[in-house]
């Protein structure tokens, strides 16, 4: 089978190699489609290091069909059925496992990171991770590979208790924003508004959903604020940059609840007023990676049809050409960048 090593930072090759072997227990799984996100672009470039065990195959999201298995698989799973693939194996011991916060878990090991990814033709799923197989039929291997960055939108979005506010703000109509506006009007969020600087993308964000989308620019905190009648309930930092907030600050309502959400240079700090959070009882609350729980409830609103994410995935290229699909995710010109292992 042909497969993207990446042997060290910035060097990726695609290599013939053996289809793999399974263990007791496991399962292999043929790999349909698998998406880029940024996290595997700063492995490719070796901003990000932390985790990772060279060499290493990248891809934590993608999809295929089940074509073998050495033992039973797991209830509601069978041969041949299309599923999509939960990243995370956690300890399951330590105190993030103990407390319910698996994806946080300081001791797990990840498909893309020091198990093989998706960017093969294959992937073996160990014993251990034979769970993290979510089945996800009647939409196509591109729809299957996005549960895993919806589900870590979805995580964001069930610490914030979104489902109970009134008004959100989404700032930042990358991918994962868009993801945010569609997740929170399938949940029912009466109202969403969204902040991007790119026409674009302000165009799709009113397609997905969102009831106000702006510029960022002077103004624009009192326009939400105006059109909030009373202010954000749940503010959404779905771009790794501080003015996802500080501008926004007084468009907050009392008892707001904040998401750092996206992923931020290790440098960055966010500044509040302290008493601003003390008197309005804001939420400052974090959210990292997925939970299979949420692997699970997404996969049910796509399937459904409450969830559109089909044209959130935009260009998708051969195996071949990995290192030409990272650029591209990484230039932030294109929807979800996927790659194709059979083409």
């Amino acid at each position: 089978m042909r497969q993207a090593i990446l042997r060290a930072p910035q060097d990726l090759r695609v290599e013939e190699v053996p289809v793999p072997t399974l263990e007791p227990g496991d399962v292999l799984v043929q790999v349909d489609a698998t998406l880029l996100c940024g996290t595997d672009v700063r492995i490719f470039d070796g901003t990000k290091s932390r985790n990772v065990s060279f060499p290493t195959v990248l891809g934590h999201e993608f999809a295929g069909h089940i074509v073998d298995s050495n033992g039973s698989l797991p209830d509601g799973v069978r041969e041949g059925q299309q599923v999509c693939v939960y990243p995370l194996v956690p300890c399951g011991e330590c105190a993030a496992c103990r407390k319910g916060h698996e994806n946080i878990c300081r001791n797990r090991v990840a498909f893309g990171y020091q198990l093989p990814g998706g960017l093969s033709q294959f992937v073996r799923v160990p014993a251990r991770a034979v769970k993290n197989l979510v089945p996800l039929e009647g939409v196509s291997a591109a729809e299957a590979a996005i549960v895993e960055p919806t589900a870590c939108a979805y995580n964001a979005q069930k610490l914030v208790r979104s489902q109970q506010a009134e008004t959100m703000l989404v700032v930042g109509c990358g991918p994962l924003g868009l993801m945010h506006i569609r997740l929170a009007k399938a949940l029912g969020v009466p109202r969403v508004a969204a902040v991007d600087p790119i026409e674009a993308r302000r165009a799709v964000a009113s397609a997905s959903g969102a009831d106000l989308v702006l510029a960022p620019g002077e103004g624009a905190s009192d326009q939400i604020r105006e059109w909030s009648d009373g202010g954000i309930d749940v503010l959404i930092m779905a771009i790794g940059r501080t003015d996802a907030l500080t501008p926004y600050v007084s468009a907050l309502a009392p008892g707001a609840r904040i998401s750092v959400f996206a992923g931020f240079a290790s440098a960055a700090e966010i500044s509040i007023v302290a008493n601003d959070i003390h008197y309005n009882e804001w939420e400052i609350v974090g959210a990292s990676s997925c939970r299979l729980d949420g692997f699970h409830a997404v996969a049910d609103l796509i399937t459904s049809g409450r969830l559109k994410v089909d044209d959130l995935v935009g260009s998708r290229l051969p195996l071949a050409q990995t290192v030409d699909a990272l650029a591209l995710a990484a230039s932030g010109k294109d929807m979800r960048v996927g790659v194709d292992p059979w083409s």
